[in-house]
């Protein structure tokens, strides 16, 4: 069995020191043989947030695996953010913005979805799209995971833009095999197999809410934690409670089969 912890949007500048704290204990209860954060380390890509944000990453024990998001690229400074986007998160976070990682259980696959000429939008490129796709298809037994910032599929009411190329994304890696896809920038914690369209059962979608913010869109911070067990994967959304530690607050089970997922 794999577990990863999967968490987003901490957003230091806008932390929560408390909550912090608790996470950073509740992931070291959590014992994960990694540690997934779905981007939005920092509000505004400033060197005194990304400070904070990698001495978080120091209090981690064990591997972690990131990517980038919106808010992890400088807005204010245009020259940055134009012909250097993405060096603040290489030299405080992670040389790689497109990371990958596997062991025996799974074949996590990194997708940098920034984009330096939209403020909040994302974008995934026909390029990250065929990668994907060859990623999907060599995994062999594993179960291919997805990390990314931008959500490719979400509710109606959220206000924030899809990534215009999400469906062709999703319509392509349909036809590559079962997998799971890990995101965060909507602030909203939701898990849902895409049964809905043709071919959507193929794609498990887990977004995690704001981990340790204040942003919080009247919900409570959230992480989440996912045991990959061959075709079996359990979800648990571990909630904070002011003035109470990380508990677990709803739990789900699905099954990977080769005609997509099925609860389990």
């Amino acid at each position: 069995m794999t577990r990863l912890v999967l968490i987003a949007d901490l957003h230091f500048g806008r932390e929560d020191l408390g909550v912090v704290a608790e996470l950073l204990t509740a992931i070291k209860a959590a014992r994960p043989d990694i540690v997934v954060v779905a981007g939005d380390f920092v509000q505004r890509a400033r060197r005194s947030q990304f400070l904070p944000a990698r001495a978080f990453l120091g209090e981690i024990t064990g591997p972690v695996f990131a990517v980038p998001g919106n808010h992890d690229i400088p807005l204010f400074n245009i020259g940055a953010r134009l012909l250097k986007p993405r060096a603040a998160f290489r030299r405080w976070i992670g040389e790689e913005t497109e990371p990958r990682w596997r062991d025996a259980e799974v074949s996590l696959i990194g997708l940098d979805t920034t984009n330096r000429f939209s403020r909040q939008s994302g974008r995934v490129r026909p390029a990250q799209i065929e990668r994907v796709c060859t990623d999907i298809r060599a995994a062999g037994e594993r179960l291919p995971v997805i990390v990314a910032h931008h959500p490719f599929h979400q509710s109606p009411d959220v206000a924030k833009k899809l990534m215009p190329d999400a469906p062709k994304a999703l319509a392509k890696w349909a036809g590559c095999g079962a997998h799971l896809i890990l995101s965060g920038h909507v602030h909203l914690f939701h898990v849902e197999p895409f049964i809905a369209r043709k071919k959507a059962g193929m794609t498990l979608q887990v977004h995690c809410g704001t981990s340790a913010s204040t942003r919080l869109r009247g919900a409570a911070n959230d992480f989440a934690l996912l045991d990959v067990n061959g075709p079996e994967v359990a979800i648990r959304r571990m909630i904070h409670e002011p003035g109470a530690s990380f508990t677990e607050a709803s739990r789900y089970a699905f099954t990977r089969t080769a005609s997509g997922w099925q609860l389990s």
